[in-house]
């Protein structure tokens, strides 16, 4: 499933200027129109971080992540992560929040047995349901900072929450030779913050219009190439941008070279962050510790295999990886010695195959029934990718992710626990508790 890596640029640094993609019409809307081979068809309105007096209001005013919602993903992650992962062999990262919002885009204009398969693997029985919570989730997530609260406040002080930055966004396009219905196209904007375009196909331009809305919602890490498919005629994108910082930096001098022993028993030399934690929490596990750091908004959940134990034992199956990410066996609290490699890397993924074994197949059969969409015939899946960038260093975490769909026609130390990240490791990255990027870095310097 695993594609040849992209070379991507660029370590960890500071937030991509997002400030100007709140409350307003779709970010960068105006500069695809005028590529000249692309009209809009709807364009959504992002929500807008209101102004708050201080940090117990912005708390109170929180919008909750949908209890179904948190089921249905927690599942979906759970069967698409062990799939991808188990039988890896280069460094992989992985959105599942992405995949999962472009599925859930497209389940909205499929019907009959197409949608059932769809709904089935994103566990939910109705699609009204799924587009709702889908939409009360992004508005829970979705972080774009309102430069108005960092100034007048009660405590004076520049809130941590606004140093962050969690953008997604959707887009669909369609050839101008297919009419995309407006009620899918509105239906679109309203529940997944989704623009539709029109556009000539076979016209440079548009390609470059779509690989450039890309690039500018993953903080520049991500550019697809501009050439369309000759048989594409609908495209499908959603992107996924996350920036936080440690809520305790990395003192860059204590950083330094050391080795890193890959899978192969080839060794490499890389620079490794260095800390170590008097009273903190960590688990122990029959195979790995665990144990995580805190962003100022989220976590980094880092999973270390015991000696020889092949990290990807933890995917074997579902229940597997649901065991070693869920459970609560060996919990203790104690003194936590961290040594993490920097690293920076990007991978892509072939992700149709995994749709299909799980049991979405109406979609790619030439009689897919895509009608809430277009009218056209045919009209079915050809291609589902991803591809997505990770960068750690001492500051934080920057992570990006773009997924495509292409249609065709404090307690008391107890006790002790070495985080050195040392040999190929699995991490996880959450938001408001949420897995939103699961990665395994099999080679620092890769």
């Amino acid at each position: 499933m695993l594609r040849n890596k992209r070379a991507l640029a660029g370590i960890l640094g500071t937030a991509v200027m997002t400030a100007g993609l709140f409350g307003c019409q779709a970010p960068g809307a105006e500069a695809v129109e005028k590529s000249g081979s692309v009209s809009a068809v709807a364009l959504a309105e992002y929500p807008e971080e209101p102004v708050y007096k201080n940090d117990l209001e912005r708390y109170e005013n929180r919008k909750e992540i949908p209890e179904n919602f948190l089921t249905a993903y927690q599942s979906f992650f759970m069967e698409t992560g062990s799939a991808l992962f188990k039988d890896s062999k280069e460094n992989v990262i992985y959105s599942p929040l992405s995949f999962y919002y472009a599925l859930a885009f497209a389940a909205g204009g499929a019907s009959g047995d197409t949608r059932k398969e769809l709904l089935h693997v994103l566990h939910y029985p109705y699609v009204e349901n799924l587009s709702a919570d889908c939409k009360t989730a992004f508005e829970a997530l979705y972080h774009v900072p309102n430069a108005k609260n960092g100034k007048d406040r009660d405590s004076g002080e520049y809130p941590p929450e606004s140093r962050y930055s969690f953008t997604m966004a959707s887009s669909l396009w369609a050839d101008d030779s297919l009419e995309v219905k407006k009620e899918f196209a509105d239906h679109g904007a309203k529940y997944f913050y989704g623009d539709t375009y029109s556009a000539d196909f076979r016209a440079p331009e548009t390609g470059k219009a779509m690989a450039e809305w890309v690039k500018e919602r993953t903080g520049g890490k991500l550019e697809p190439a501009a050439a369309i498919p000759e048989t594409m005629v609908l495209s499908l994108k959603n992107t996924v941008y996350f920036y936080d910082e440690w809520l305790d930096k990395f003192e860059k001098e204590n950083t330094k070279e050391d080795s890193f022993k890959k899978a192969d028993g080839e060794t490499v030399t890389c620079e490794f962050m260095n800390r170590t934690m008097d009273s903190h929490r960590f688990r122990k596990g029959e195979t790995f510790t665990m144990s995580s750091l805190s962003l100022k908004n989220g976590t980094v959940e880092f999973y270390l295999p015991d000696e020889g134990v092949d990290v990807h034992d933890f995917f074997k199956d579902p229940d597997t990886l649901y065991g070693v990410m869920k459970g609560e066996d060996g919990v203790g609290m104690g003194e936590v010695v961290w040594k993490i490699p920097k690293f920076s890397y990007g991978s892509s993924l072939e992700l149709a195959a995994l749709l299909k074994n799980l049991g979405v197949e109406a979609a790619f059969q030439e009689d897919a029934d895509f009608t809430g969409i277009s009218d056209s015939s045919p009209l079915f899946l050809t291609a589902v990718t991803q591809d997505a960038h990770i960068g750690i260093d001492e500051n934080g975490v920057e992570a990006a992710a773009y997924t495509e769909i292409s249609w065709a026609g404090a307690a008391m130390p107890v006790g002790r626990a070495d985080m050195i990240l040392d040999r190929p490791f699995f991490y996880v990255i959450k938001n408001r508790g949420q897995v939103i990027f699961m990665g395994i870095c099999e080679d620092p310097l890769g």
